[in-house]
């Protein structure tokens, strides 16, 4: 099971190498478009949302998180991400939640993006583990559909799957549904 979730880690890696070389295989990046400068803030990727997941072994997941990235080809990008990820309780387990400061990366890839470009739907997937003195010490792993909604400054709906791997002695690992609102551009 380890050997798998290692792959997993590496995964977001060798894909980002695989669009780095497609990239280079392409036309020129940007430069018919004009300067360097807008066809860089033209690639930027970010959303900051708040995310909650279903009930599992009584604990409830919340995460607000933040995601800065970069598309390496038109439809597909790679992002930094880091977050606050809160495991609300049952009043029997003597505590009310547990905190933790999560950081990682991911991928994301559009499927689909309308012409004027007021909707699209992304598939991501994201790794992040648990840092510093946290009482949730933890390995987590998301894969979600993202539906984005506007131009410019975007609103995101995203629905998928959460598994967490925890690293804490009395706290178990948790799997269920995860979604996510906010915003992004």
């Amino acid at each position: 099971m380890n050997t798998i979730k290692r792959l997993l880690a590496l995964a977001p890696f060798l894909l980002i190498g695989i669009t780095v070389m497609a990239q280079g295989a392409g036309s020129q990046s940007g430069m018919e478009n004009g300067s360097n400068a807008t066809a860089f803030a033209q690639r930027l990727y970010g959303h900051i949302g708040f995310g909650a997941s279903t009930k599992h072994d009584g604990m409830t997941p919340a995460e607000f998180s933040a995601d800065l990235g970069y598309r390496f080809i038109p439809r597909m990008y790679a992002f930094f991400h880091a977050g606050g990820l809160y495991g609300l309780y049952d009043k029997g387990h003597g505590q009310a939640y547990t905190k933790s400061t999560a950081i990682g990366g991911g991928l994301g890839y559009t499927l689909f993006k309308t012409d004027g470009g007021g909707l699209s739907m992304d598939v991501r997937g994201t790794v992040a583990a648990g840092v510093g003195n946290a009482d949730w010490k933890h390995t987590s792993y998301d894969a979600a559909l993202m539906f984005r909604i506007g131009r410019g400054i975007k609103m995101d709906v995203s629905i998928g799957y959460k598994h967490v791997t925890s690293h804490t002695a009395g706290i178990g690992s948790y799997n269920g549904l995860a979604c996510t609102l906010g915003f992004g551009f």
